[in-house]
C-alpha cells in the first residue's frame, strides 16, 4: 500500500520545515502533502521556497479548521492514488525514526484496526489513549466545586494497560494518527463542523461506529511541541471559547442527551 504523509500548517513554517527535513528521506513514504490553512503572505512565500519534488503544497483560501484541512489533503491523495495509507500530522511533531513510522503503518494491515496512534511525548509527560467522556462527566468537570471530585482519572487507563505492544482504547490524540483512505471514506471523512478541539473524540467515535478498533502503539513515541501554531494564533480566552463550543457540539451530536443535560450543557457553554 502507498504511504502518504499529510501535514496541516497554519503560520508555522519553521515547525513544518523541521518536520519535512525529519521525514523527507524516509523510503516508506511516496509523497508529503502540506495543506496550508490560509497562512499569512510571508508563510506562503516560505512554503513556495521548499521546491521539493516529493512535497506538494495545497493552499486553502480560508482557514477551514484542522478537520477541514485534513479532508482537503485526503481528497487530493485519494484522487491521485485511489487507495493509500494516510499519516496525518500537526506541523509541530518530531518523529524519532523511520522504523517507528513503519511499525505504525504495519498496524493498519489488520482489518479490525481503523485508527492508529503512537504515544505522544508532550509537556514533559506522555499522552496515551483515553476513555470517551460521558455527558455527565463533562458537566461535572465544568462546574468548579465538582471538578475537584472528578479529575482526569475517570477517563485515563491505568499504567499497566499499556504493558502490551499495543492497546485498544476509546480515543487517541489527533495531533498525529494513521488511517487508510478506505476507512476515512467509510466514516465520511473528518467532521468539518469542528474548527478546533474534540476532533479526537469525534474521529474515534466515527471509527468505532463502523466496528473498527482504535489502537495505541506502546513501543512508538513521537514528540509534540504542544500547540505551537495554535498558541501563536489564538489567545487563551478565544481557545477556551472554541473548546466549549466543540464540547457542546460533540455531546449534542454524538451522544444521546436528555432535556436536563442539554440545558446544563447550554448553560456551561455560556
Amino acid at each position: 500500500m502507498i504511504n502518504c504523509f499529510l501535514i496541516v500548517n497554519y503560520n508555522d513554517f519553521k515547525s513544518t520545515k523541521h518536520l519535512i527535513d525529519n521525514i523527507k528521506n524516509y523510503n516508506c513514504l511516496r509523497e508529503i502533502v502540506i495543506v496550508d490553512n490560509h497562512s499569512n503572505a510571508d508563510e506562503v512565500e516560505d512554503l513556495d521556497s521548499l521546491n521539493d519534488p516529493n512535497v506538494h503544497v495545497i493552499y486553502n483560501d480560508a482557514n477551514l479548521g484542522y478537520g477541514g484541512a485534513i479532508n482537503v489533503g485526503a481528497m487530493y491523495l485519494i484522487n491521485k492514488y485511489q487507495k493509500c495509507n494516510i499519516i496525518v500530522s500537526n506541523s509541530d511533531i518530531v518523529i524519532m525514526s523511520e522504523e517507528d513510522l513503519v511499525r505504525l503503518i504495519n498496524l493498519l494491515d489488520d482489518n479490525s484496526v481503523g485508527l492508529v496512534g503512537p504515544q505522544i511525548l508532550e509537556r514533559g509527560g506522555i499522552v496515551r489513549g483515553k476513555r470517551d467522556c460521558s455527558v455527565n462527566y463533562e458537566i461535572m468537570n465544568n462546574i468548579p466545586f465538582l471538578r475537584l471530585f472528578v479529575g482526569n482519572s475517570h477517563i485515563l487507563y491505568s499504567e499497566s494497560y499499556y504493558a502490551t505492544p499495543f492497546s485498544i482504547v476509546d480515543v487517541i490524540s489527533t495531533c498525529f494518527f494513521l488511517i487508510t483512505s478506505e476507512n476515512l471514506k467509510r466514516i465520511n471523512f473528518m467532521d468539518e463542523n469542528l474548527f478546533l478541539y474534540y476532533e479526537d473524540f469525534v474521529l474515534a467515535r466515527k471509527v468505532h461506529d463502523i466496528g473498527l478498533d482504535v489502537i495505541i502503539a506502546n513501543d512508538v513515541k513521537v514528540k509534540h511541541l504542544s500547540s505551537v501554531s495554535v498558541d501563536k494564533s489564538f489567545d487563551k480566552r478565544v481557545k477556551k471559547k472554541m473548546m466549549k463550543q466543540s464540547q457542546f457540539y460533540y455531546h449534542t451530536t454524538y451522544h444521546e442527551l436528555n432535556l436536563f443535560q442539554k440545558v446544563l450543557m447550554r448553560l456551561l457553554l455560556k
